[in-house]
């Protein structure tokens, strides 16, 4: 609207309008009205800007929350599957010396099993952090 007002083409109107309001309103209102209406189309274009540059700012981190979801999942998942071989490695050890009477062999897979479901996988969660918030290529 304001470019409108100020365009060139439409400065004949202006003028015109300029001259109808002059005589209800006095010289120095009307300068005063124009001058508060440039300040606050100032204003609606700088909020503009700082709209843009925070919805930029926004899609970027939303980017970024994504990218670490990712890579989480990817890595929790790895732990996990690691965990869940073990265990299943632990039971075939066990299913052995079942099948053929050794009790080594059961006691062996036992202590396997146990040492894998007594440790906590978020052990060292604090240095998984760090390496993944490090920016560091990590080997998955």
């Amino acid at each position: 609207m304001f470019d409108k007002l100020f365009s060139k083409k439409d400065s004949g109107k202006v003028l015109e309008k300029l001259n109808e309001v002059s005589e209800i309103l006095p010289a120095a209102d009307v300068l005063d009205f124009f001058e508060k209406l440039t300040d606050a189309y100032k204003e609606s274009k700088m909020t503009e800007r700082e709209l843009a540059k925070i919805e930029a700012q926004k899609t970027i981190l939303l980017s970024e929350i994504e990218k670490k979801y990712e890579l989480y999942h990817k890595v929790f998942d790895r732990i996990f599957d690691e965990r869940s071989s073990a265990i299943h490695k632990s039971f075939e050890i066990i299913d052995k010396g079942l099948k053929d009477g050794d009790k080594d062999l059961i006691s062996t897979g036992m202590q396997g099993l146990s040492k894998i479901v007594s440790s906590s996988p978020f052990a060292n969660i604090q240095q998984l952090t760090n390496l993944i918030e490090g920016n560091k290529t990590i080997e998955i």
